[in-house]
């Protein structure tokens, strides 16, 4: 059970499943592969996601938010999309 993520340009691309297995890899300020350059993270090669993943993609919304930019998540799964309606979340940029 693996995660990866790479960025090109503005877009991080995740891959693989973001778990509560593997959720951990990036968290911490020198492992967040999130940066300032990151506008757009997208989401369409996750294979499974649950709500330690969606909690850290919402982490993630949140340190944007403070330094004045925002997030668009992209290609976002269905399974993501049902965790979010779960939980009644839909004040995210969803392309």
């Amino acid at each position: 059970m693996t995660v990866s993520a790479r960025a090109s340009g503005r877009r991080l691309c995740l891959e693989g499943q973001l778990t509560l297995d593997t959720v951990s890899r990036f968290c911490g300020p020198t492992s967040s592969p999130l940066t300032d350059a990151i506008a757009e993270i997208d989401l369409s090669g996750l294979t499974r996601c649950d709500s330690a993943g969606v909690a850290l993609l919402l982490d993630w919304v949140g340190q944007a938010e403070g330094r004045g930019q925002s997030l668009t998540w992209i290609g976002v799964p269905a399974g993501v999309r049902a965790l979010l309606d779960l939980y009644d979340i839909d004040f995210l940029a969803i392309a």
